[in-house]
């Protein structure tokens, strides 16, 4: 008996490590379960860290200052929207373009606009309004504007993603002017600027019906005051567009749209939202789409499926763009300068002139 146990102890010993060993498993399959329960300690830590920096921003990382006032003196006013990075699942899974080096480029034009009183951006500055990563690229890549005059911004639904206190952080940190209203007046060489929350549901319905009723005081006081000739509405969201991924956005036709009867000075509606450039004329009113600041660029409809006459004739997906606004006596003028891809040089793209 002695010699049979002793015969099967050592055929045990010998046993391949990794297997049954008298009904316990052997230390092997432990050790493997450590190594990957370490691994995915590991791969936690990285995405805690990934979402730490998006939404807690890290003590060495500053906002930058941005100046929020026109040049008086000045007689253009520079506009752009849609400046907004183009996010690794757009560009992985959508395959969306991403033009990170159109961006730079056309801020360098920007910045190179000597004479300008400043820059009017419509929103979506950044793909993730919540990422504190997202705002500094940002900050980063607008230097060259802060540095040559002031910046005024309406916020689009991208500077609203993620948590809202996070993403309202950000905005105000930098536009502290947003921090006191989400809509205001600024006034300029006899052109008021109406700049108004056209992100219904960021803003709450008490919050949206406080604007329409200040858009209404406002267009009634304009009319009475002769120091103003013309009056420019800006939003992120636009009333009319032959987007192929966005419709004409309902909530600003009632609540905008239908506020400007009776007001002539109104003759200028500025949007972003859909990454094109567009020019719509209707009842008398010029309607602008500039989403050109370097955000995956859409299709327009055409043919018989055209939504709205466009003033504007092209290809899309149309021209990295910016506009710029001149008052002159003669009118308004609406100039927008960009280039398309593998293009050098910045161009006219279209011009015209609102009386």
């Amino acid at each position: 008996m002695r010699g049979r146990r002793q015969r099967a102890e050592a055929a045990e010993r010998a046993a391949p490590r990794g297997r049954a060993r008298g009904g316990r498993m052997t230390r092997r399959p432990r050790r493997r379960w450590r190594r990957r329960l370490k691994g995915l300690a590991l791969v936690a830590l990285a995405v805690g860290a990934w979402w730490g920096w998006r939404w807690a921003c890290p003590l060495w990382s500053t906002p930058a200052t941005y100046r929020e006032a026109l040049d008086p003196d000045a007689g253009t006013l520079l506009v752009v929207g849609d400046f907004q990075r183009t996010s690794f699942f757009e560009s992985a899974v959508l395959g969306r373009e991403r033009n990170d080096a159109e961006r730079a480029r056309l801020v360098r034009a920007l910045a190179g606009e000597e004479g300008a009183a400043g820059l009017l951006v419509l929103g979506d500055l950044v793909f993730d309004g919540s990422s504190c990563g997202d705002w500094a690229e940002l900050d980063g890549l607008l230097a060259p504007v802060r540095e040559a005059g002031g910046v005024i911004v309406v916020p689009g639904n991208h500077d609203y993603w993620g948590p809202d206190r996070f993403a309202c952080a950000r905005l105000e940190e930098r536009f502290e002017g947003l921090a006191e209203s989400r809509w205001r007046r600024v006034d300029w060489r006899g052109v008021a600027l109406l700049l108004l929350d056209s992100n219904e549901d960021a803003l709450g319905e008490a919050a949206w019906a406080a604007q329409r009723a200040w858009l209404e005081e406002t267009l009634a006081a304009i009319d009475e005051d002769a120091r103003v000739r013309r009056v420019v509405l800006a939003m992120h969201h636009p009333p009319y567009t032959n987007s192929t991924v966005t419709e004409d956005e309902a909530h600003v036709q009632a609540a905008f749209v239908e506020a400007l009867e009776g007001h002539p000075k109104v003759r200028l509606v500025l949007a972003g939202h859909a990454h094109a450039y567009e020019h719509f004329v209707v009842d008398g009113r010029h309607y602008v789409v500039s989403g050109g600041g370097g955000g995956p660029r859409v299709e327009l409809l055409d043919g018989e499926q055209v939504r709205h006459a466009d003033r504007f004739e092209g290809p899309s997906p149309r021209p990295f763009h910016y506009l710029r606004l001149t008052p002159r006596r003669g009118g308004l003028v609406v100039e927008a300068r960009g280039f398309r891809t593998g293009q050098t040089a910045v161009e006219r793209v279209d011009r015209f002139v609102i009386d």
